[in-house]
């Protein structure tokens, strides 16, 4: 029994070390995959916003009072949620995380210059969209098989 305790150890332990290995290697892959799947939703979902779709950006008197206005503002609204989703669902590093955030931040410019000048929300609109593609480009460049998508591209 002795002489083969050593052995059976050292087969144990290797045995012990490999899955180990195969376990970190499987939550790393799926860590990535389900970043992967997140960012893609992310790109997908702003493909197909129709609010901030490429149009005539003029100055409508009276927007503030439109249902079009209204729509529109609920639509960034929703893609800031979304996109503050995908920040929480990818890693928290910087090339991640900073476009995600920039988003955001162009999101809330939009809500804030539509609130302010609501004459100009279409034109705010087509900015948001401009300040958008960048990043989507950014962001897809970060994780191979994640195809770029212009927002509001898909549309209609």
């Amino acid at each position: 029994m002795w002489e083969s305790f050593i052995p059976d150890v050292v087969v144990a332990l290797i045995g012990a070390v490999f899955t180990v290995m195969i376990a970190l290697i499987t939550y790393v892959m799926k860590i990535r995959v389900d970043e992967k799947r997140a960012i893609q939703s992310l790109i997908g979902e702003l493909h197909r916003r129709r609010a901030i779709a490429e149009g005539p950006e003029p100055v409508i008197s009276g927007a503030e009072q439109s249902p079009d206005f209204a729509r529109a503002n609920a639509s960034v609204a929703s893609m800031r949620t979304e996109i503050r989703a995908t920040r929480d669902r990818v890693r928290q590093v910087d090339s991640l995380q900073a476009p995600l955030s920039e988003m955001t931040r162009s999101c809330n410019r939009y809500l804030e210059l539509s609130a302010a000048y609501p004459d100009h929300y279409a034109e705010y609109l087509g900015d948001l969209r401009r300040e958008l593609s960048p990043q989507v480009r950014r962001l897809a460049a970060l994780r191979r098989g994640v195809v770029a998508q212009e927002p509001g591209g898909g549309a209609f």
